[in-house]
């Protein structure tokens, strides 16, 4: 929650900051690698406080109790003496309190008069802080799929000289993140590439843990600030709504969702028919409208798909 406080005054500030040390936990760095001295791995631990129900979580712009049994709470005082609406909604004095999610601002006016260089740098240094901050999923340490012992390292965020990439799990170095800026793309010859993974708040249904549902609603922030940074606040907050407008839709016809987990702690899926989370799913998406942009500062841009890379934002030289 420590994103909002600059968000409120009065009363209402009162009480969001002493939420926050409920919901908010800062990224603790406790591991770095350097392969090559090309990109930095940061290892957090920003997962913690939803290793387990209860715990408060943001979706969607608004905060919801979840008590212990993975179930939010509606018209009520929780049991640290918060208020939800009857939707869930964390309230103050009535009103349903927002965190800003759809209307970010990246402040991309700075990169007017700035070179190529000096813009990538800021757009890196815009990011980094939004990257680490990020939920993600834990280490991983217990059993494969041959019951075989691993160990999965969850990594929050990286970056280089012509790099930066949000979260990825991995049990070998290597490889790229959910969400990837490359500078000076040679495999695109952009100015930059954005990667945009296929993660979306819906994917939260499908998973019953807390850290789950925690991460990919937040999956959505991480993508509307990256979005942003990378081609403007103007034409970003465009792109972003007609992406989200795809995004937030759910899969007809029923899926399989997890509702427990077993002794080795993996989910049990079970079959609903009701519309269920399929993420961004960008290769239904009709991108035509979206070639031969103009980003903010001045740069022709396009925005692609290919089953290779998935969804992209090429940032053009011009």
């Amino acid at each position: 929650m420590n994103r909002l406080k600059k968000m409120v005054t009065g009363a209402v500030a009162g009480a969001l900051a002493a939420a926050m040390t409920l919901t908010s936990f800062a990224a603790n760095i406790t591991y770095t690698y350097n392969p090559g001295g090309v990109t930095n791995y940061i290892k957090t631990d920003s997962y913690k406080g939803y290793e387990n129900y209860p715990c408060w979580i943001w979706y969607q712009g608004y905060c919801y109790y979840y008590d212990q049994n993975g179930n939010y709470l509606t018209n009520t005082t929780t049991p640290d003496g918060y208020t939800v609406d009857e939707l869930g909604r964390w309230t103050v004095n009535g009103n349903p309190i927002h965190n800003g999610a759809g209307n970010y601002k990246m402040h991309t006016e700075d990169y007017n008069g700035k070179s190529d260089d000096e813009i990538w740098s800021l757009m890196k240094e815009k990011l980094i802080p939004v990257y680490q901050d990020a939920i993600v999923e834990k280490d991983y340490d217990g059993l494969d799929a041959d019951g075989k012992q691993i160990h999965i390292d969850a990594y929050s965020y990286g970056y280089g000289n012509d790099i930066i990439w949000h979260y990825k799990t991995m049990d070998t170095y290597g490889g790229y993140g959910e969400t990837v800026l490359t500078h000076n793309d040679q495999k695109h010859n952009t100015y930059v590439t954005v990667a945009i993974g296929n993660e979306w708040s819906d994917l939260e249904q499908i998973f019953n843990d807390a850290i789950s549902k925690a991460s990919y609603a937040n999956s959505v922030d991480i993508k509307e600030k990256t979005i942003k940074a990378a081609v403007g606040d103007k034409i970003g907050t465009e792109l972003f709504n007609y992406i989200k407008q795809h995004a937030d839709k759910r899969k007809t016809g029923g899926g399989y969702i997890s509702t427990s987990h077993d002794e080795h702690g993996y989910p049990v899926m079970v079959w609903t028919d009701d519309p269920i989370g399929d993420g961004i799913m960008a290769e239904t998406m009709d991108l035509s409208n979206w070639k031969n942009k103009t980003t903010d500062y001045g740069k022709r841009f396009s925005v692609d798909y290919n089953s290779t890379d998935g969804l992209l934002i090429n940032i053009y030289n011009n």
